[in-house]
């Protein structure tokens, strides 16, 4: 006896709450031992538990309330091969996790994977002999028990998935994160489950800059993968490297991306100028930052204004300076904007070749410091073969759950694993090789798309080493910065919006009207953790609602028994 289109919808929403449920205690007993990512470990469990079900029971807790199961017509010494087959190639979980549970999303294997999916979904009952019906005999007299059942069983299973996943996050996460932000606080790999991590850096790792003068000693030209532009952090770190002896003995130069060619004399004269004090300090440099603008209208970053501030304090005077080099231009004319990279790529090879400089820092953002094609480290690489390397600055992965919700917020790098590795030594800012390190063998899952190519290679492809300086919690960015909409500066700028189109000032002066705007690093990377939660109270009120309904369709089902007596 077939079901019918919304018993058969209910059996799976049934079923797939359950599994939610089972993952949570699953994934909490594992976690010392290996950390399940929640939407992949979701759908396996799901997975498993349909073959353990169907193995054991015949049917799913689901099909249980609705008085069906699985029916197998077919070779019974083959049976549990061909149920296994049947719900690795063609349940609603497994299609899923094989169409979209990789890291990189490959066109070709997902339509591959959709057509060969889709021949066993349509054909299942030819191919593995085993169909899914109404049991013939009812057990309509035992409603209420059958009820009881369902209920209880998911009332234990909701209390034993809410206390285990608790502690779990208890266990897994950062005092500081619990304390200030419990909601963003979700479960992430144990220390325990990190052990390979732990032990290469307990044996492999080195000072930052040790580790960055170490690659110049190997490579002319080192790229620094910046995180988001805005956090303040990392420019300590910067500042640390290029302040330090060694860099004005042996390097000398800085690229950076921010800032336009043009105005590489007009920073040096900045550096010559004599001020009365701080004050005049901040206005002249403000002034310059409202000329120096490439793509944007305005660049408000705080570490930007306070990088170029404290280089004006360690060069002034000194007749060795660190040689501060703009790589982009000012993109009022927008035509070739498609070919920014190259263009960066251009003016900081022509500069090194016309001016011999022999040694360089080139700090670029996100994918400007790929050395894969059609980025400015791949052309800069192919200028100078063999003598460019190129470092990521630890920062975080794209959240796809939050992309689905159109907002491109970040998450910790392979869902906190190498986050929990640091937390587990002492002088945690250190820096490494990628090649030779575990670190390396991971999946590259930098804050890229899922479908885009570099998805399918590993660290250790794509970044020659890994520089680990402040935990995600440690880091914060800031806006704003002292006279930055000075009469004359906001005269430059108003100019400079009626040139470009999309954007506004207005934006910005609303944005900063009470001064310099930060975010802390737990909202900028643990975000995700509180649309996980908001995730499990939801599955509660629908588990709860099911309940509700269960109980709404056993007592119709009593009502018609006994009017028809």
């Amino acid at each position: 006896m077939k079901l019918n289109i919304s018993s058969k919808l209910l059996i799976i929403l049934l079923d797939a709450v359950f599994s939610f449920f089972l993952f949570q205690i699953v994934a909490g007993l594992l976690a010392y031992f290996y950390y399940m990512p929640p939407l992949n470990g979701f759908l396996a469990t799901w997975v498993l538990y349909y073959i353990v079900s169907y193995i054991i029971c015949r049917r799913t807790l689901g099909q249980y309330f609705f008085n069906a199961g699985i029916i197998d017509f077919g070779n019974k010494n083959l049976f549990a091969l061909r149920l296994i087959l049947r719900e690795l190639t063609s349940s609603l979980p497994a299609v899923i996790l094989l169409l979209f549970g990789w890291n990189h999303l490959s066109p070709i294997r997902f339509l591959a994977t959709l057509l060969i999916c889709s021949i066993f979904a349509i054909f299942r009952k030819k191919i593995f002999r085993i169909k899914v019906e109404k049991m013939a005999q009812s057990y309509s007299s035992d409603e209420k028990r059958v009820f009881k059942n369902i209920a209880y069983t998911f009332i234990v299973l909701i209390i034993s998935a809410t206390a285990v996943r608790a502690i779990n996050t208890l266990a897994t996460n950062d005092n500081l994160l619990l304390k200030e932000r419990p909601m963003c606080a979700a479960p992430c790999p144990s220390g325990h489950s990190v052990g390979k991590y732990v032990d290469f850096l307990h044996e492999n790792k080195s000072d930052i800059n040790d580790y960055i003068f170490s690659l110049f000693e190997k490579y002319d030209y080192v790229i620094l993968c910046e995180r988001a532009h805005s956090e303040m952090t990392q420019y300590d770190m910067i500042y640390s490297i290029v302040s330090d002896n060694r860099f004005v003995d042996s390097v000398g130069n800085v690229f950076t991306e921010i800032g336009c060619v043009d105005s590489r004399e007009a920073y040096k004269a900045f550096l010559d100028r004599e001020f009365k004090n701080e004050e005049e300090v901040d206005s002249s440099l403000a002034s310059f930052m409202t000329v120096n603008q490439s793509v944007h209208l305005l660049w408000p970053n705080t570490n930007w204004f306070n990088f170029l501030k404290r280089l004006y304090y360690l060069n002034h005077g000194k007749s060795t300076k660190v040689n501060l080099l703009f790589s982009d231009r000012n993109w009022i004319d927008r035509t070739e904007l498609d070919s920014r990279d190259s263009i960066m790529a251009e003016n900081i090879v022509s500069t090194l070749k016309n001016d011999s400089l022999r040694k360089s820092l080139i700090i670029m953002n996100y994918r400007h410091a790929y050395l894969t094609p059609g980025n400015c480290g791949y052309y800069i690489s192919q200028a100078f073969p063999g003598k460019v390397a190129n470092v990521m600055i630890n920062t975080g992965s794209v959240s796809l759950i939050d992309l689905l919700f159109g907002k491109e917020t970040m998450i910790p790098t392979l869902h906190g694993k190498w986050d929990a590795a640091f937390k587990q030594i002492k002088d945690s800012d250190c820096a490494f090789d990628f090649d030779g390190s575990p670190f390396g063998e991971d999946e590259f899952d930098h804050f890229v798309m899922p479908w885009n190519h570099v998805r399918a290679l590993k660290y250790k492809d794509m970044f020659t080493g890994f520089i680990h300086y402040k935990a995600p919690e440690e880091q914060f960015t800031d806006i704003g910065y002292s006279h930055i909409f000075d009469p004359d500066n906001e005269k430059q700028l108003r100019a400079r919006e009626a040139a470009l189109k999309g954007y506004s000032l207005d934006y910005w002066k609303e944005q900063l009207k009470n001064g310099i705007t930060r975010q802390e690093g737990m909202d900028i990377y643990y975000s995700s953790g509180s649309i996980e939660n908001q995730i499990y109270i939801i599955v509660c009120a629908v588990a709860a609602i099911l309940i509700g309904l269960m109980g709404l369709i056993s007592y119709c089902r009593i009502s018609k028994k006994r009017s028809n007596i």
